[in-house]
């Protein structure tokens, strides 16, 4: 799982920079028409070099699939990851004019701070990648708290360029890359099957639109930003990762329970270690 979300590790530490520069050069618009072309690229290969495949052996109906949703813990799962990466969007959507009009760096120096921001995610996602099958929730108690404390650190330390640039690093290290613990524990909790991995990106794109709707209408209610400025995403950001951290209270008191009741994913109330279960062909995060 860890090797194939490096793809998008990648994909910000390589296309964040070079989106920014073309766009400093050569207008935005030409940084949305060279995403464009490379999205069709992507889509062609796609296209001609992934085999067709069957139905997974082992899936069920799509009635039997919505079971697995009657579960109250499946859907506090859900919302844990969308309150990951609401909050590190929150930051990632404004670094640019954070930087530049905050801390104070020239427009040139950004493509190179976002190249650092995406080592960050890489080396991140490697790690998470690593613990995130035996030591799930530990993994993401710790990236969350180490989040917020991050995104705090930056709103409060953005006009220091040399802690902006550390509490920035910190949170390619622990936001984003959290994805591997998150979709571990979200495939225990409720399966592996296309249903719950579907709903689960669906919950992973709220904790975006959560962002923008929330930073946006701060903006046009005259709350947030016009008492914080640009540092108002930041502090949003801080709020959602709080927010993240109570919604594994449940798991955490869970894990004090005496051993031997068995959950809605196959598992004890306090075993982070999972039934085996086959991973199909064509599977989305």
């Amino acid at each position: 799982m860890a090797v194939i979300l490096n793809g998008l590790m990648l994909g910000t530490l390589l296309g964040l920079p070079l989106a920014t520069l073309t766009g400093e050069r050569y207008g935005w618009r030409a940084a949305f028409w060279a995403i464009s072309a490379l999205t069709v690229a992507a889509a062609l290969c796609t296209a001609i070099g992934v085999r067709r495949t069957g139905r997974p052996e082992g899936s069920g109906t799509f009635r039997s699939e919505l079971t697995a949703f009657r579960a109250p813990r499946l859907w506090l799962t859900l919302l844990t990851s969308t309150m990951v990466i609401g909050a590190t969007f929150s930051a990632f959507s404004y670094l640019n004019p954070i930087l530049t009009r905050v801390t104070g760096f020239s427009p040139g120096a950004v493509p190179l701070l976002l190249l650092a921001y995406g080592a960050a995610t890489v080396i991140g996602n490697t790690v998470v990648g690593r613990l995130a099958d035996r030591h799930t929730l530990p993994v993401l108690l710790g990236g969350l708290s180490l989040n917020a404390v991050f995104l705090a650190g930056f709103a409060l330390l953005a006009r220091f360029d040399v802690w902006a640039v550390l509490c920035m690093l910190g949170i390619g290290l622990v936001g984003v890359t959290m994805n591997p613990a998150l979709v571990t524990r979200v495939q225990r909790t409720g399966n592996a099957r296309p249903l719950v991995n579907t709903v689960h990106s669906s919950f992973i794109t709220f904790g975006v639109v959560l962002t923008f709707g929330v930073v946006l209408g701060s903006a046009l209610g005259g709350l947030g930003l016009d008492r914080f400025g640009l540092r108002a995403p930041l502090w949003l950001g801080a709020g959602l990762a709080v927010t993240g951290l109570l919604t594994l209270v449940p798991d955490l008191l869970r894990r004090t329970e005496k051993p031997g009741t068995v959950g809605p994913g196959g598992l004890s109330a306090n075993s982070e270690h999972p039934v085996p279960a086959p991973l199909h062909a064509g599977q989305t995060t």
